[in-house]
């Protein structure tokens, strides 16, 4: 199901590989999918068809999954459960040798349980009896196909009343996507504290080191008011105005203190000193002395 409701991009698209199996049970579909390395991304323009109305639960057999959505980011690896709400856009990030089986439930069933699915998007939960419960039943029933439709029905409801009770216990202590948005940030800021004098930092870099997508980081950041790029280097420029300042640091160059704070070279750490501090280095290391 999910190959005619996503667009699929992948890095080397003629190694591209991908098997499929799923089975309907009633109103609810499960889907196995094993591939290679690909992105599924659903997009505005997709959220009128019928999949609008369906949350998936994705258990994942192996290899890690990635899911943005809401402004929420997770990556599960194995044993994991993450959640996909079709009627809004999302982007699933498959590893390479990954197989994930989806479950497709009708919104109306969370509705009528009161549940919130914006609690779940972006959400990934830690192995569980439930959860592995929920898993050990469904990667067999992608090859069964039910007899009559009295095994349908007995079928339908036992996966029904497990895949509710992993989202209804999932809901009840997942954080708001507002939640994991700010945790997210707080993550960047503190990664680039602890990185920044590394020349080799870069937007690339911060999203993998906080296991996000370069795009997901830049929507995470939108709101500050700063790019990813521009937080680096205003936190080497500071760094490099500290040491500027400092009078045990009177013996470094320009150049060393410039290397120091993560620059590539003396002109670069020049033009952002001047850009953000509105004096050259050598001006701010001669007004320090002054002071002193």
């Amino acid at each position: 199901m999910i190959s005619g409701i996503c667009r699929f991009r992948a890095e080397q698209p003629s190694q591209f590989r991908a098997t499929m199996g799923s089975t309907d049970f009633g109103t609810i579909r499960v889907n196995r999918m094993k591939s290679t390395a690909v992105t599924a991304v659903r997009t505005r323009t997709m959220l009128d068809d019928e999949m609008g109305d369906y949350v998936s639960v994705a258990t994942i057999r192996s290899g890690t999954v990635g899911v943005e959505q809401d402004r929420s980011s997770g990556r599960g690896a194995a044993g994991d459960i993450t959640f996909v709400d079709f009627g809004r856009e999302f982007e699933l990030d498959v590893a390479a040798g990954s197989e994930v089986v989806f479950v497709y439930l009708p919104r109306r069933l969370l509705a009528e349980r009161s549940i919130d699915t914006r609690k779940l998007t972006g959400a990934v939960i830690p192995g569980s009896p439930v959860g592995s419960a929920l898993a050990g039943m469904l990667e067999p029933l992608t090859r069964h196909h039910p007899n009559t439709l009295a095994e349908q029905s007995l079928i339908e409801h036992a996966i029904v009343d497990l895949a509710l009770a992993v989202i209804q216990s999932s809901a009840d202590e997942a954080p708001t996507p507002e939640e994991r948005a700010v945790g997210n940030r707080a993550r960047v800021y503190d990664f680039i504290e602890r990185n920044f004098t590394d020349p080799t930092l870069n937007v690339d870099r911060v999203a993998a080191g906080i296991n996000v997508s370069p795009r997901y980081l830049h929507k995470l950041m939108e709101g500050d008011g700063i790019s990813v790029y521009g937080m680096i280097r205003r936190r080497r420029v500071r760094h490099g105005i500290d040491l500027l300042s400092d009078p045990d640091a009177a013996h470094l160059s320009v150049g060393q203190i410039a290397s120091r704070s993560g620059f590539t070279g003396l002109s670069q750490f020049g033009r952002a000193v001047r850009d953000l501090a509105g004096e050259s280095p050598r001006q701010i290391r001669q007004r320090a002395a002054a002071s002193v």
